[in-house]
């Protein structure tokens, strides 16, 4: 590959000094040389391409610590419901699509992304209602945090959640349609949906539309910069290992792809890896295992250490929400993920949840004698609090904080969820900062879509919808933003020494702006555009 000269630029190199210079050589996929205009265009030979970027910027390839782009890919295939307002909106929606995309044969029609908290009634769409758009096809639509669904009845049928005597998987909810019946509503929660079994049930496209789907979905991500990306539900049931292998083999991969098996599946997927790092093959790599202790702060499924601030209809004054698992089986699945030398994700919204983590996997590196080094994951850290910090640098883990729930829910939290206390410290990454802990960010696609220039915008600004800052003191600065979302991605990936910066050696994986996130006023970060993803070399997407 002939030599790339990119000069005349704000280079934002993202190394130890934190330099912003003129221009950056890459040649064969690597970068070879970052200096000065001089010091680049001096490497001009014959076969050079000389790159004049007229004052544009240019930083490290954006890198997406916590998401699921098989999910992402099949949101593209079902209807996404994000953007409703009303459940009659959300009705509308679902019949437009049986109408112009039928399912076929036993597929469900499937709905994802609705936000209750939307709607006049704040309510989740009943059986009741979905049984309006059909009695005969099952229905199934999930709610934004991915840990509710609201079905119709053909649905429950095929779950099995009907009569007085079905049995509900532990740690699911089936809701009700009064508190003294067993007849269901059609909400179901956590493991009533999300249990391996309960999984099958679902009839989801080919393989062939998940494989078109995947490199529609890559195009997203490159669009917005992303030359990294992870997908944290790969298992056994889902068949997601498949299918990330499948465009592996047939070179459908533009991006890399971190996978990362899920308990139960987490041992027989990974039993011949040897080492966290991990090579990929033809952009994929199984690298690590993910497993989750509570639900979502807006499905107040959280788990809490003190009560919601407005208790949802039905529950106990002292309601918290709630775990999914016991310690006994949290810390053994700690103690294989260390003796097998594999890196742990863990889904912690609450600060209930955050302690059942720093207390297992403490156990754990008691019980094996290491595990600090495997640079454990908790993922969302919502209600992460600064009592807990030090604990979270000793043990060596990452927090990769969804702080993106400041700018969608920040309002909701600070009025119902957390009350307006405990909402000016949701995703702490001020905290994190003063202890010096490395932290990254993420929008856990496809709850939002990666947008990490968004992250950026709301880490340094932290507004909500309404306009309210949440935690001035949370605020970080753009530099630190950036890192978080480069560099600092790259290190919770093991891959510190090739990528996540802008200097010699490292992949040539870049993004070109038309802004500089660091001169440019703060509240306009999020107006900045994507012009060009370059991945080892190769542009991938261009404006």
């Amino acid at each position: 590959m002939a030599k790339k000269l990119y000069f005349n630029g704000n280079v934002i190199t993202v190394n130890e000094k934190e330099e912003v210079v003129e221009a950056v050589a890459i040649e064969n996929g690597k970068i070879i040389k970052v200096g000065t205009n001089e010091e680049i265009l001096a490497l001009k030979d014959n076969d050079a391409e000389v790159v004049d970027l007229e004052g544009k910027t240019v930083m490290p390839g954006l890198i997406d610590p916590h998401g699921h782009i098989v999910p992402v890919a099949q949101t593209l295939m079902i209807v996404t419901l994000g953007d409703v307002t009303s459940k009659e909106e959300l009705l509308e929606k679902l019949k437009k699509e049986l109408e112009e995309n039928p399912p076929t044969g036993d597929n469900w029609l499937i709905g994802f992304g609705y936000d209750n908290t939307k709607f006049e009634d704040g309510q989740h769409p009943t059986k009741f209602e979905l049984d309006t758009v059909s009695k005969d096809i099952p229905i199934s639509v999930s709610h934004a945090s991915g840990h509710l669904a609201a079905v119709n009845s053909k649905a429950l049928e095929l779950y099995g959640y009907v009569g007085e005597d079905y049995e509900v998987p532990e740690g699911g909810v089936v809701r009700t349609v009064s508190p003294d019946s067993k007849e269901p509503n059609g909400v179901l929660e956590e493991n009533a949906i999300l249990d391996s079994e309960k999984k099958k049930v679902v009839k989801a496209p080919g393989f062939e539309e998940i494989l078109k789907a995947m490199v529609r979905a890559q195009k997203v991500y490159a669009s917005l910069g992303i030359t990294t990306t992870q997908d944290a539900s790969v298992e056994e049931a889902n068949g997601y290992n498949h299918i990330l292998g499948a465009c592996a083999k047939n070179n459908m991969l533009i991006i890399d792809v971190v996978g990362l098996a899920t308990q139960p599946s987490t041992k027989n997927l990974m039993k011949d890896e040897k080492t966290p790092k991990r090579e990929y093959f033809n952009h994929y790599k199984l690298a690590g295992a993910k497993t989750w202790l509570d639900g979502s702060p807006q499905g107040f499924t959280a788990w809490l250490s003190k009560p919601y601030h407005k208790v949802p209809q039905g529950q106990p004054e002292d309601y918290c929400g709630y775990g999914t698992q016991t310690d006994e089986v949290v810390t053994q699945y700690f103690v294989d993920c260390i003796n097998m030398n594999i890196q742990v994700h863990v889904h912690v919204n609450g600060d209930e949840a955050c302690e059942q983590f720093l207390r297992c996997y403490e156990k754990a590196v008691e019980i094996t004698g290491h595990g600090t080094e495997l640079r454990p994951v908790m993922v969302h850290c919502q209600a992460l609090r600064y009592d807990q910090l030090d604990r979270v640098k000793a043990l060596g883990a990452i927090p990769t904080f969804f702080n993106d729930h400041v700018r969608f829910w920040g309002d909701l939290h600070h009025d119902e969820v957390f009350g307006p206390e405990r909402a000016q410290n949701i995703s702490p990454m001020g905290w994190a900062l003063e202890k010096g802990i490395r932290f990254t960010i993420h929008q856990d696609p496809p709850v939002k879509m990666p947008n990490q220039i968004l992250a950026i915008h709301n880490a340094v600004n932290r507004k909500t919808e309404s306009g309210r800052v949440l935690g001035e003191h949370q605020r970080i600065p753009v530099m630190e933003a950036i890192k978080a979302v480069t560099i600092n991605g790259a290190y919770q990936y093991f891959e510190e020494d090739t990528k996540g910066s802008i200097e010699e050696g490292k992949v040539a994986d870049l993004v070109i702006l038309d802004k500089n996130p660091l001169t440019i006023d703060k509240e306009d970060i999020e107006n900045i555009k994507v012009l060009e993803t370059i991945k080892d070399g190769n542009t991938i997407f261009k404006a």
